[in-house]
């Protein structure tokens, strides 16, 4: 989980960004995110054509993977909405910028921290769903041992036919295993690189509306 925002001290080795590069930074990651938005949805009809999607659904009866890939649905477009508001935030007169002011004015002590939590504090949620997408697949995991164990434990006649038919159980547990794992690190990874895209382009944002870039 990335580290609270503090405000840069002064003097301090990075310039901030000018109002112009922020706007245009802002405009590039809301479309950037629309052409890899459109690029998944293209990639999930895919693997829909493919049966893919029936697999999961078949391999994975607990539902777990379903809840992960619900989870990387909701995340994505709260991203996109969350790119837009950055990008109409980076303007003078955005709502954050004229709280800046007004804070500065009143001369109120705690504005940076007031300031870093519009800026970003909504992320810290977003990675919170990003890290229990692992978690949950780490849970399907044990639950498809104890699918697998649970099977063995019940068999007690190991003639071939029983054989056979208790491997075939113990495949639906690892079919639960591997799929809510699989579903579990590539929502994570996915996620976890819109949101840090998210927290630069934020970083970026407070930096010049603190150096009066949108004054």
């Amino acid at each position: 989980m990335k580290a609270p925002w503090r405000l840069p001290r002064e003097g301090g080795r990075t310039a901030a960004p000018g109002a112009a590069g922020v706007r245009t930074l802002a405009q590039g990651l809301f479309w950037g995110w629309v052409l890899h938005a459109l690029l998944a949805g293209f990639v999930a009809w895919q693997l829909q054509r493919s049966g893919a999607w029936l697999r999961l659904l078949e391999g994975d009866p607990s539902r777990i993977s379903l809840v992960i890939v619900a989870i990387a649905l909701a995340v994505t477009l709260w991203c996109g909405r969350r790119a837009w508001q950055l990008q109409a935030q980076a303007d003078a007169e955005g709502a954050w910028a004229r709280a800046w002011r007004a804070d500065r004015e009143r001369g109120d002590p705690e504005a940076a921290q007031r300031l870093g939590e519009r800026t970003h504090g909504a992320h810290e949620t977003a990675w919170w769903f990003a890290a229990a997408a692992t978690k949950l697949g780490l849970l399907g995991t044990v639950v498809g041992f104890i699918v697998m164990a649970s099977q063995l434990a019940a068999s007690q006649v190991f003639e071939l036919a029983e054989v056979q038919l208790l491997l075939k159980q113990m495949t639906q547990g690892m079919a639960i295993a591997l799929y809510t794992t699989l579903a579990g690190l590539v929502t994570n990874l996915w996620l976890g690189l819109q949101i840090l895209l998210l927290d630069r382009l934020a970083d970026r944002l407070a930096a010049a509306i603190t150096a009066g870039a949108f004054d």
